[in-house]
């Protein structure tokens, strides 16, 4: 289950600081009476745009391990929060998903993928838009 670590970190400070291990919380979220054995359950890493270290604590009571989400990196897609905003900016404004796909994901660049393939990037954030947008209405 992710979770967010609310610190006010760029990227790079992130890394520099070794924030990821000051990420975990002392109390379980599931249990926050304490009690369930809930401690430090190492690192995973997150690989785009680079790898960088993300917290892991598990739960052994309630069988959950919980990772702590720095608010830079967007919960649930590859990639930093930044992009996920604009993306949501280029579907706004875009008179159609390939016009929004070709946008940011150009096809005249060196590490540039297929259209299809971008428009199909760009739809699944799309649907998340959408999805979070629902939930808050």
């Amino acid at each position: 289950m992710q979770r967010r670590f609310p610190k006010a970190l760029t990227l790079d400070q992130y890394v520099r600081d070794k924030a990821w291990l000051d990420a975990s919380p002392k109390r379980c979220p599931l249990h926050p009476r304490g009690g369930c054995g809930f401690a430090s359950h190492g690192t995973y890493l997150r690989k785009i745009p680079r790898p960088v270290p993300i917290a892991r604590a598990y739960c052994p009571d309630g069988h959950t391990t919980f990772s702590f989400l720095p608010d830079f990196f967007s919960s649930r897609l590859p990639g930093m929060l930044d992009e996920v905003e604009q993306a949501a900016v280029a579907v706004e404004t875009a008179s159609s998903m390939a016009q929004a796909a070709e946008r940011l994901r150009p096809g005249d660049v060196e590490e540039a993928v297929t259209s299809t393939s971008a428009e199909r990037w760009m739809a699944r954030r799309a649907a998340l838009f959408a999805a979070v947008l629902l939930a808050v209405v």
